[in-house]
């Protein structure tokens, strides 16, 4: 996929139709800035705003990614097969894993009918409404709606960081309500990996003593961490920056720093809260791809929040929240990634009419 040639694509649209760059980030709600950055070739639109800037700049998606008008008797020749083989090189190989049967007997995670209020000077806001759903062992869970539907609020949640006002939330068994403040601190420890956003390392460690921490925590013989951490940073592609402070490697590499000291410690449950939100595409798609190594290789369980098509594509199961619920749920089964990621974008695009007519 050539970048700068969309955003030349994306500038000369814009330009005939008549509208200025302050215009279209106004109508996406986004900035100028970041308008400027796709005509330049620096980025690409966020998956979700692909399909109402081709609306607004009167092209079809398949116009857009491929970067040049299509004439009407190309079109029908030209449509699946130039949208699909687009995607495909967004998208990367295709890695799907062999489809097991869903086992409902025992879930890593149980969340049932989960509300979450806040009350500020008496106003009441419902950030969660009666949320349920089950994550099985060895399965990557997305949670997929745009800000402020509640996704992070329910990471929260599950990641003990705040209390229910209502419902339950078991992790491997353990029902969250029943334990104190202590006790919970030291569930977090040593059931719970979590990747950020901003990598939350510690500068002052370096990258080998930031994964050594989280073996600490569940007291691994210093011996047997030296080694473990040095697989680990073979995995993660981190062993030649592993004795560097994080300020002195790249984003990706501190994002890869993170995800192997959230598998470090073997917990029952890694929580990724829009991991892939401060990196490249070239990073963020090598983060994906070694999320899925994560299950792959180590049986981990991931559950992901994210706004973004292409990391939820890699997810095997998606979530999509609005207005503090679930609103439908979609399973990638035996679909091709391509087909996936075609999936997800009319399902976000059906959420978007019905809070629009609001059904």
């Amino acid at each position: 996929m050539d970048q700068v040639k969309i955003g030349r694509f994306i500038a000369a649209c814009r330009k005939a139709g008549g509208w200025t760059q302050s215009e279209i980030a106004a109508q996406l709600g986004v900035s100028d800035k970041a308008v400027s950055k796709w005509e330049t070739g620096k980025s690409l639109p966020d998956y979700p705003l692909l399909l109402p800037l081709c609306s607004l700049l009167k092209i079809t998606l398949n116009e857009l990614l491929l970067a040049e008008r299509i004439s009407d008797a190309e079109y029908k020749e030209k449509s699946d097969q130039i949208l699909y083989d687009m995607i495909g090189q967004w998208l990367g190989q295709d890695q799907a894993l062999p489809q097991r049967k869903r086992n409902h007997s025992c879930p890593v995670l149980n969340v049932s009918h989960v509300r979450k209020i806040y009350t500020e000077e008496e106003v009441k806001t419902l950030a969660v409404d009666d949320v349920s759903f089950e994550v099985e062992k060895g399965s990557f869970i997305g949670i997929m709606g745009a800000s402020g539907c509640g996704k992070t609020t329910l990471l929260k949640l599950i990641a003990t960081m705040d209390r229910v006002s209502e419902g339950t939330i078991e992790i491997a068994g353990q029902p969250l309500q029943a334990l104190t403040e202590p006790q919970l601190a030291q569930f977090r420890g040593t059931h719970l990996g979590f990747i950020f956003q901003e990598y939350n390392l510690l500068d002052t460690l370096t990258l080998r003593e930031n994964i050594a921490l989280a073996l600490a925590i569940r007291s691994t013989a210093p011996a047997h961490s030296q080694k473990f951490i040095e697989e680990l940073a073979e995995k993660f592609e981190i062993a030649e920056v592993l004795d560097q402070f994080p300020y002195a490697v790249s984003g990706g590499q501190r994002q890869r720093c993170a995800c192997a000291r959230a598998i470090a410690s073997h917990p029952s449950l890694i929580l990724a809260d829009e991991p892939t939100g401060a990196l490249d595409s070239r990073s963020a798609r090598q983060l994906l791809e070694m999320l899925v190594m994560l299950r792959r290789d180590y049986g981990a369980t991931l559950l992901m929040a994210t706004h973004d098509v292409m990391s939820a594509s890699y997810c095997d199961r998606i979530l999509f929240m609005r207005d503090g619920r679930i609103q439908t749920e979609l399973e990638r089964g035996s679909l091709s990634k391509q087909a996936y990621f075609t999936e997800i974008l009319k399902t976000l695009t059906d959420v978007t009419e019905r809070a629009v007519h609001g059904a």
